[in-house]
């Protein structure tokens, strides 16, 4: 974790959309295999909600954490 308290960088954003595919890949096969459902509305809307909510509640993370990966706390002082 490189970037800064209240700040992203790429890496940041990359992560969280890997984070998205991978959890809406997931949810996919879940309610795929959970309903037995082809692709229809109604099997993929919980699946782009989680995919998006995984990817604020990373990004979100990430803007409160600094580069030493502690949460909401600033940048320590260099002496």
């Amino acid at each position: 974790m490189k970037s800064k308290f209240l700040t992203l960088d790429w890496k940041d954003f990359s992560r969280g959309l890997l984070i998205a595919f991978l959890t809406a890949v997931l949810t996919g096969v879940i309610n795929i295999l959970d309903t037995g459902a082809v692709f229809t509305w109604v099997t993929l809307k919980p699946v782009l909600i989680a995919g998006i909510s995984a990817a604020l509640s990373y990004l979100l993370k990430c803007l409160a954490t600094n580069s030493q990966d502690q949460m909401f706390k600033r940048e320590p002082r260099l002496a």
